[in-house]
């Protein structure tokens, strides 16, 4: 070593004899060499650091010794300063060695930690200042030294870049826009950001694959970063992969013979350029040779971690953004490229994991097709290990947890290590952290949030989500995954941050205040962690307690109660009893709100009796209400008046006012029986009377509205009307903008049941200003539903579906799960009004995830309901049936008895569908039942209307019109105008099956008007048309049409296309007995293309099939040929062999009575094969008899033989003997035309016999007159005689008939 730095110091000193420097240099390293022997103590660390610094110093000595030869330039003297520098720098190395050296061993022993801390330092000391030297040496000889003639010595090679990866998913923008600044932003430099395992690379080596930019770039060069040590290899790997022959001394290439090597239109890709960039004694000589690439015309791409671009480079314009996790739509195509399958059900959630990141997709994968078991158990795995699963090898390619291991403690995140202290707080919050709350966090001290989110977003592990209202700092799930379980979370910040969440909801804790909601729903998920968290590290307390309560409180509000949470505060929670029964009351909440009563009626009366031993009478009654309520829901009445009762005593005992205002609410609930309506109303009143005492009104308000509710319970609507009037002025009196659109919403719905539309539109348009004005998000989404209902009860559905999809999209922005279930129903009522039942399909299947994501089974069963109802009118009925079934079920389980009613009517009109008229009359029997139980006055007429249907379909009519009028009777106490209209209509048609045909035209005149008067056109539509039907009975000819055309244009205003065709047919019976043969032929013609737009094959074809009956009986022959070949299309559409084979019959006939023989051939060969797949042999026999007949017309005489020939067989077969001799006859005759005369005389003999057989004396004739012509052409005389003989002495056929008529015959 010693000898090797004194040798090159003696070359180097002759040469460069005016730089004295070199000599101290070399004094300088043989004193830190010559140390070695004196070394005791740490001797194996210390001669390391010599053998390293001596190495250095030989290896900078040798590049100077390499350029001083060169014939280039001898004159260094340029790098004094430098090479002094370095001087001044060994000479500390070695007087830091000393040191440690000449201490005691007393003060060795005693800092001998000291010491080893000291010898790290030194060590990196020298590295970062080797690598400093190197670059300046490299870059400073390179300015001056002249270009080596690299033309002689570079070898003829062009390295391509890595092969392309596969079908690329995701980046087609990023891709896109890369190629156009190749192509036309020259000289391009492009720089590709991100976090690990987004794609950087893949999108990199895409762009170099891509034909037109290879086309442009034929020189293109991949370089991967990982792994190279210093600047300086970096520059020896682009010579290398430039083809520049390595040197024979070994040395390294001048950095400007290395840069003029590139050739024209070439590209270098600088792969992970961040291991460099990275490390900060590399920056600032990275971004120089950057710098020097930058003013070359040479293409520049590099991929970095991270999103913070190194400067000095002209990046072009404009940056390329940091690319971002992948949709789902992506990951599944990622996957399915992949894996050639869609993925199953844990593989979704997979997919959902790990959040778009490309690496993770493609581990996930590889995992499965590796065979490192199913899906399920990789799921399983996920869930405990998290990211640590994903990993087929040991680099960053193949194990997510070393990709993100390497973004995490990067050095510009080592630098400040409280940026990696909040990085682990950030990953307890699964929503991340909203930006308004940086700095309301009010970190301890050390800690600087805003601060550390930059560094963290430089480094692409925090991306800052804008999308919503509210923005936010997020991680990636794999990314917070690994650093939940990988990065310690510090005392001091777990509490500050549990503290944070805690005071949140203490501050928001009431949950229909406006200003709450704007926060809370956004925050949920991340409270929910915090407060898991604090229970289960055995942190929770009074506060963490209350805190859970103020949570689950915020959960059932939202629609999606949660149980985990309150879970845990009832088993950990310690301190008084009413702690502990508060926590139990809410938990109750939450299974009552699942349905799952006796749990939560367990935990009431547990929370009651924990109440009552701590002397709580406040508590108790808090208690009773909620199991009164539960009560209320189980119709329950008697058990809920007890609660309720009680609750009161117990509230007036602790003189709690507003306690008992909210028993006084709910007693009048019990009491809505028609018998009991009289105490509802007095227990409302003094609700009233009470809340009257408080100063602000708003408790009086809300009882008079409770009053309006008695009113409309008990169908006085004109009383409900003054007291929800009376309700909102006393709301805006209080100033309580969110009541007061309250009341008038419920003026609205006042309206809807008497049809003023005029007045409910209008009130809940009026609500829905009024909360907009309050800024009360979940308000107005729920009087923008109301408003939606209204237009769909008044068939306005364009404007139901706009106003029904906005209430979507704001119930989502609040997170109301329920109230967004509800929305998607009724969208879905929309699209099951015009038709479109995928649609409604879809939307039911929706509202019936949602309404079970929030444990409503009762709105899970009204969706279930609907579906079934779908299924219905796709004549599906197995499945409608299985679906009323589960919705009956899910009302039972959630005792909802108006429900399992409405279920009952839905399954006793699928039974009617199918004529079990028993059971459907059980059901509808059972469905009034249960409405009487439920005191549902409206329903239960529905179900006597239905009763009285079933009646009607027996036949029994003096049955059916007293339950037609009880219904009637029902619907106008509960002031239904439409549903009266329909018991109305049924009435008469009762009456027209007794014959009764005036009261009967009374009747639908009537309904038509009842539709009318409250805006229903299908309902008014119908009726007409039915009184149409009765004026045609009455042979009211003029009345008949004018009804049909007012239907007509009834249903188009309803959109009802359907019933506008069957009105068009009804208009052409009308037509036809007027006999306006023309206006019937274009009413068909209408009829037949409305069917035809609505996909209605069956009765288009009826339609088609009148219409061509008309063509052939007005002689046009053409046309109706025309409209049979169309309609035997259609049935061949549904599959139907048998009608279409009909059609082809007629259609035969039409073809020969205009002696179209050719047309007729193939549609009888079309009609045999018809008949012989619906398996009709005897008519396919008689088909193929009929086309031998047409081919001899033909003069087919061979394919006629052939025909006979088959058909004669077929009937020999079938042993029809009559229709045998006809064939055989025809069959000879063929014959005979042919001059085949034996054949001929063969099969008149057999047909003379059949014909006997069967005493079918017609053929009998005609086979003797032709055999007898046969005989004489065979010059058989006496033979041909003794039939002349034997014939006279037959009665003559009709041998005409027999033989040549094919119409009749086909007929």
């Amino acid at each position: 070593m010693l000898d090797t730095a004194a040798k090159l110091v003696k070359e180097l000193g002759p040469i460069l004899k005016d730089a004295p420097y070199v000599g101290a240099l070399g004094g300088i390293i043989s004193q830190i060499i010559t140390i070695r022997e004196e070394i005791k103590g740490n001797k194996e660390r210390r001669d390391k650091l010599i053998e390293k610094v001596a190495d250095r110093f030989n290896y900078n000595l040798g590049i100077l010794l390499d350029v001083a030869k060169s014939s280039a330039n001898k004159d260094l003297t340029h790098l004094a300063s430098r090479l002094t520098d370095y001087h001044g720098f060994l000479v500390r190395v070695h007087s830091q060695l000393r040191d440690n050296m000449s201490q005691s061993c007393l003060k060795k022993i005693l800092r001998r930690k000291s010491e080893q801390g000291n010898l790290e330092r030194l060590d990196r000391d020298i590295d970062a200042y080797q690598a400093n030297l190197q670059f300046d040496l490299i870059l400073k000889i390179s300015k001056d030294v002249a270009p080596q003639p690299v033309t002689t010595q570079k070898t003829v090679t062009k390295p391509l870049p890595p092969p392309a990866p596969g079908t690329m998913i995701g980046r087609d923008k990023q891709k896109s826009e890369i190629i156009d600044a190749f192509l036309h932003k020259l000289p391009a430099r492009i720089a590709i950001l991100g976090t690990g395992g987004i794609g950087k690379t893949t999108l990199a080596l895409s762009v170099l694959h891509e034909q037109s930019v290879s086309d442009r770039y034929p020189n293109r060069y991949f370089i991967s970063c990982e792994g190279i040590p210093s600047v300086e290899s970096l520059i020896g790997d682009i010579a290398k992969t430039l083809g520049i022959p390595p040197r024979d001394d070994q040395k390294a290439h001048p950095l400007n013979m290395v840069l003029a090597s590139f050739p024209e239109n070439s590209i270098l890709c600088l792969d992970n350029l961040e291991t460099l960039w990275e490390d900060e004694t590399f920056q600032l000589h990275l971004e120089t040779l950057l710098s020097y690439l930058d003013q070359l015309n040479t293409g520049l791409i590099i991929t970095m971690r991270g999103s913070q671009r190194p400067s000095r480079v002209s990046w072009t314009k404009p940056n390329l953004e940091p690319l971002q996790n992948l949709d789902h739509t992506s990951s599944r195509l990622i996957f399915e490229g992949i894996c050639e399958r869609p993925p199953d059900e844990f593989e979704e959630k997979l997919l959902t994991a790990v959040d778009g990141i490309p690496l993770a997709i493609s581990l996930i994968c590889a995992l499965l097709k590796e065979g490192f078991g199913t899906s399920q158990t990789l799921w399983d795995e996920w869930e405990k290990a998290q990211s640590g699963v994903l990993e087929t090898g040991g680099n960053r390619l193949t194990n997510l947890d070393i990709s993100i291991h390497l973004s995490v403690h990067c050095s510009r995140m080592r630098r400040e290590p409280q940026t990696i202290d909040i990085l682990a707080m950030l990953s307890h919050l699964p929503d991340g952290l909203a930006d308004d709350n940086v700095e309301k966090l009010e970190l301890p001290d050390g800690y600087n949030a805003r601060k550390a989110l930059k560094i963290m977003g430089r480094a692409s592990l925090v991306q800052k989500d804008s999308t919503g209202e509210h923005p936010r700092y997020r991680m990636l799930n794999p990314v917070r995954a690994y650093c939940k379980q990988k990065l310690a979370l510090p005392d001091a910040l777990e509490k500050r941050i549990t503290s944070f969440y805690v005071d949140l909801l203490d501050r928001f804790n009431n949950y229909t205040r406006p200003e709450g909601y704007q926060i809370i729903p956004g925050e949920l998920n991340n409270i929910h962690a915090i407060l898991t968290e604090a229970w289960k590290s055995g942190r929770g307390g009074p506060k963490v307690a209350y805190a859970s309560i103020y949570y689950t409180e915020w959960t059932i509000y939202a629609g999606n109660p949660v149980k985990e949470v309150i879970f845990l505060a009832t088993t950990e929670v310690t301190g008084p009893p009413e702690d502990l029964g508060h926590c139990l009351q809410t938990l109750g909440k939450v299974y009552l709100y699942r349905g799952e009563s006796d749990d939560a009626e367990a935990l009431f009366l547990r929370a009651a009796e924990l109440h009552r031993e701590a002397h709580c009478p406040q508590g108790e009654a808090n208690a009773l209400l909620f199991i009164g309520t539960m009560y209320l829901h189980q119709c329950k009445r008697k058990d809920a008046n007890t609660s309720f009762t009680h609750a009161l005593r117990l509230h007036r005992q602790a003189n709690d006012i507003q306690g008992m205002a909210h028993d006084f609410l709910f007693l009048p609930k019990v009491h809505l029986n028609p018998d009991q309506l009289d105490d509802a109303q007095e227990t409302s009143e003094n609700a009233a009377a009470l809340h009257r005492q408080a100063p602000d009104g708003l408790g009086e308000a809300n009882e008079v509205d409770r009053v309006g509710q008695v009113h409309v319970r008990r169908y006085k609507l004109d009383d409900a009307e003054i007291s929800f009037q009376r309700a909102a002025e006393l709301h805006r009196q209080a100033h309580n903008v969110v009541g007061k659109p309250g009341a008038i919403s419920y003026l609205g719905e006042v309206h809807l049941p008497r049809h003023k539309r005029d007045d409910a539109i209008p009130s809940f348009e009026r609500s829905i200003q009024l909360y907009q004005q309050a800024h009360d998000v979940q308000g107005e989404a729920n009087g923008i539903f109301f408003l939606g209902v209204a237009y769909l009860h008044q068939n306005q559905l364009d404007d139901a579906e706009k106003l029904l999809s906005r209430a979507v999209q704001f119930h989502r922005q609040v997170h109301d799960v329920l109230g967004e279930a509800n929305d998607v129903q009724k969208l879905g009522e929309v699209h099951f009004k015009r038709e479109k039942l995928n649609d409604a399909k879809a939307l039911f299947e929706l509202a019936a995830e949602l309404q079970q994501q929030v444990r409503n089974g009762t709105g899970a069963g009204n969706a279930i309901r609907y579906l079934g109802e779908v299924h219905v009118r796709q004549n599906k009925l197995e499945e409608a049936h299985a679906l009323f079934e589960r919705a009956a079920q899910l009302f039972r389980l959630a005792h909802n008895i108006v429900g399992e009613a409405h279920t009952d009517l839905s399954l006793g009109n699928l039974y009617l569908r199918r004529d079990k008229i028993d059971d459907a009359q059980a059901l509808f029997e059972h469905a009034i039942q249960l409405y009487q139980q439920g005191d549902d006055v409206a329903d239960e007429g529905l179900a006597f209307e239905a009763l009285g249907e079933v009646h009607l379909r027996r036949d029994k009519l003096d049955k059916a019109m007293p339950l037609f009028e009880r219904a009637a009777e029902l619907h106008r106490q509960s002031h239904d105008v439409l549903l009266e209209a329909n018991d109305v209509g049924g009435i008469g048609e009762v009456y027209l099956r007794q014959g009764k045909i005036e009261n009967a035209e009374e009747s639908f005149e009537h309904a038509a008007q009842l539709h009318q008067q409250v805006h229903n056109v299908p309902g008014e539509a119908k009726y007409v048309r039915r009184l149409a039907g009765v004026y045609l009975k009455q042979g009211k000819l003029d009345n008949a049409k004018a009804s049909f055309e007012r239907a007509i244009q009834l249903f188009r205003q309803a959109h009802d296309v359907a019933s506008e065709g069957y009105s068009f047919m009804g208009l052409a019976a009308a037509l036809s007995q007027q006999e306006n043969l023309d206006d019937v032929e274009a009413s068909l013609q209408h009829a037949a293309e409305i069917f035809r737009d609505v996909d209605e094959v069956v009765n288009e074809a009826l339609a088609i099939d009148c219409l061509a009956i008309l063509h052939l009986q007005r002689g046009k022959l053409d046309e109706a040929e025309a409209l049979l070949e169309h309609l035997a299309q259609l049935h061949r559409q549904a599959h139907n062999v048998e009608a279409e084979a009909k059609v082809v019959d007629l259609l035969i006939t039409a073809h020969l009575q205009q002696n179209k023989l050719d047309e007729a051939e193939a549609s009888l060969k079309h009609l045999a094969e018809l008949h012989r797949q619906a398996h009709d042999v005897q008519r396919e026999i008689f088909d193929v008899m009929t086309l031998g007949i047409v081919q001899s017309r033909q003069d087919k005489l061979y394919e006629a033989e052939a025909s006979f020939e088959r058909a004669a067989q077929f009937l020999q077969q079938a042993h029809l003997v009559e229709a045998e001799s006809i064939c055989v006859t025809h069959l000879g005759s063929t014959y005979m035309r042919q001059n085949k005369l034996e054949q001929a005389a063969a099969s008149f003999e057999h047909a003379i016999t059949l014909s006997r057989e069967a005493k079918f004396k017609e053929v009998e004739a005609e086979a003797i007159q032709q055999l007898k012509d046969v005989y004489m052409k065979l010059g058989r005389i006496d033979e041909a005689e003794a039939l002349q003989i034997s014939a006279e002495s037959e009665p003559s056929g009709q041998v005409e008939d027999i033989t040549n008529d094919v119409d009749d015959l086909h007929v």
